[in-house]
């Protein structure tokens, strides 16, 4: 088992970097490469654009999470509401439809393209994926940004 742990975070490592790498140099949201299964980059209080790479699925997304506690929670509730009441608009600009809160979060909410065909073995496919995230993150942030709520 551990061998496959290290294998996987050794093509996790390689790939994470290209996304990076490439977003930087389209001058698509991005944070820095890490050791952890994402790339993330705070846009606005709470709020963060994330690209998220597992061995078997991947998919870009913003992430909205204030914090733990019920008031918090509610908080991110409301934020997320926000942009669900601009749902259409939204996924018109974006140019398709879109995954609206992802299954078995308890304190965050997310609105995101998922690469359920994503295989993070295939590695003859990466730039063909580096390209797609890419593309589809500078897509959702902005069909997303016009409807950022100042908090």
């Amino acid at each position: 088992m551990a061998e496959k742990v290290t294998r996987d975070e050794g093509l996790r490592s390689k790939l994470i970097p290209m996304i990076v790498n490439e977003a930087k140099k389209r001058g698509v949201v991005t944070g820095n490469a890490t050791s952890g299964w994402t790339i993330r980059k705070t846009v606005a209080s709470g709020i963060k654009m994330i690209y998220v790479v597992r061995m078997l699925e991947a998919r870009v997304e913003m992430w909205i999470h204030l914090g733990s506690s019920a008031v918090e929670f509610d908080e991110s509730a409301g934020i997320f509401d926000h942009f669900y009441s601009k749902k259409d608009q939204i996924e018109n600009a974006y140019g398709g439809e879109l995954t609206w809160d992802h299954p078995g979060r308890r304190t965050a909410f997310s609105i995101q393209q998922d690469y359920h065909d994503f295989d993070l073995r295939e590695t003859d496919k990466w730039n063909m994926w580096v390209e797609k995230m890419v593309n589809d993150m500078k897509k959702l942030d902005a069909a997303l940004k016009p409807h950022y709520i100042s908090n």
